[in-house]
């Protein structure tokens, strides 16, 4: 009786330090390296490499496959093929493909972070490690995957290609059930459309309820950008530096991967906005897959148009916050970006130029403001759902931008509870 008349009477200060999150970076487009096993592949000249010996020879990003000689090498390897009649993707016959740097962004056999995570995430992974001590590898982890690829084949692997949903979903399993917490999502660019497939359609509510404790969703292309339409026509480096991503080292593979109708401009979004200027004729969205087929092979031509209706009819249908994960949406203005393409030339079978002029509008330089709106001005409004922006800020910059970063460290430290007075 003494003892709990004492303990009423007095004070504790009592502090409870939960656990670190776990943390799963599930990067962009071009934040994702490949790597290529070859079996007597089927190579368009007599000196590309056609068998690996069993080994796996990186080709995104490499230097080596970048030279004039190797440019068609890389982009046989890259090949994705699409067979509507049987909705079958496939790769190029004795060609493997698959992300490189699993977990800890590490090539097997290397001791140092591939050059796309290091020159992408380093900012990040550096001030998580020093102000909260996450450790790459060990509470945070990188997820890269076949960018070529479209949320379908993620979640439906066929003739070896894709797959990755499932090894995502085990990853974030191991790594919750390693730290008794439930795990944080990092996406970045295409990773957001990535993820909102993979939420909706993937995983169950419990599921999320169980495993997922939020996601950050960076730079989200929610309902695609403009600058893809560039690459259908005349190239597109990513916005990456030309010393590392020649302006037309991707073009020709892009053209035909899946995940290019993902991201590019959805017409419920844009609607009649003009995006193509050309002395006889104006393009909308809704244009785009009939411009694909005027152009051809040369823009991804009647395999790629035919990926629209069934890639962005019923993407539509997720632009609506999954339940169970509370959802951080982040996004940069203020750097311009481009809106429309004029040409001084009509688009023609094998239309290959870049634009004459290019008019330009509010972005993060990549994605369109509209595009990153999505979220707070269409879809429905929801309590998990919390948008900030950052002004003057680059799509990749919101990378290793100070205020972001200081940002998702508030977001991630353990919760310490106020004082409890027993």
């Amino acid at each position: 009786m003494k003892l709990l008349l004492f303990c009423l009477t007095c004070v504790y200060a009592v502090e409870r330090h939960a656990g670190r999150h776990p943390l799963i970076i599930v990067p962009g487009l071009t934040g994702s390296p490949l790597e290529v096993e070859e079996n007597d592949a089927a190579m368009p000249h007599s000196w590309c490499k056609r068998t690996t010996s069993g080994e796996w020879m990186q080709v995104w990003v490499s230097p080596v496959q970048a030279l004039p000689l190797e440019i068609d090498c890389l982009t046989a390897r890259l090949s994705l093929t699409y067979d509507a009649k049987t909705d079958e993707y496939s790769n190029l016959p004795g060609v493997r493909l698959r992300p490189l740097g699993w977990r800890n962004g590490t090539a097997s056999g290397k001791s140092h972070k591939d050059l796309l995570f290091s020159y992408q995430f380093d900012k990040i992974l550096n001030r998580l490690h020093e102000e909260l001590g996450y450790a790459l590898g060990e509470n945070v982890f990188v997820a890269p995957y076949d960018w070529r690829l479209a949320g379908d084949s993620h979640a439906k692997p066929t003739n070896g290609v894709g797959g990755f949903y499932e090894e995502l979903k085990k990853l974030i399993e191991d790594a919750v059930q390693a730290s008794g917490e439930r795990a944080v999502v990092l996406s970045h660019s295409l990773g957001c459309p990535t993820m909102l497939y993979f939420f909706h359609k993937y995983v169950t509510e419990d599921w999320r309820a169980d495993h997922i404790h939020g996601w950050v969703a960076l730079s989200g292309p929610w309902m695609g950008g403009i600058v893809q339409v560039s690459a259908y026509l005349g190239g597109w480096n990513l916005g990456l530096p030309s010393w590392l991503v020649p302006h037309d080292y991707v073009k020709r593979v892009q053209v035909n991967a899946s995940s290019g109708v993902m991201i590019a401009p959805h017409p419920k979004a844009y609607g009649d906005k003009t995006l193509v200027v050309t002395p006889s004729r104006n393009y909308t969205a809704s244009d785009v897959p009939e411009m694909l087929r005027q152009i051809g092979p040369q823009a991804g031509g009647n395999q790629t148009a035919s990926l629209f209706p069934k890639l962005q009819g019923p993407w539509v249908e997720l632009q609506h916050p999954p339940k169970n994960v509370p959802m951080q949406n982040w996004y940069s203005t203020g750097i311009k970006t481009a809106e429309v393409f004029e040409f001084d030339s009509d688009i023609v079978e094998g239309f290959n130029k870049a634009a004459d002029r290019t008019v330009f509008g509010e972005g993060d330089g990549l994605v369109n403001l509209l595009s990153l709106q999505q979220v707070e001005n269409v879809w429905p409004q929801s309590s998990s759902v919390t948008t900030r922006t950052f002004p003057n800020c680059s799509h990749f910059g919101i990378l290793s931008d100070a205020r972001v970063l200081t940002a998702l460290v508030d977001y991630l430290k353990p919760i310490r509870d106020a004082e409890v007075f027993i």
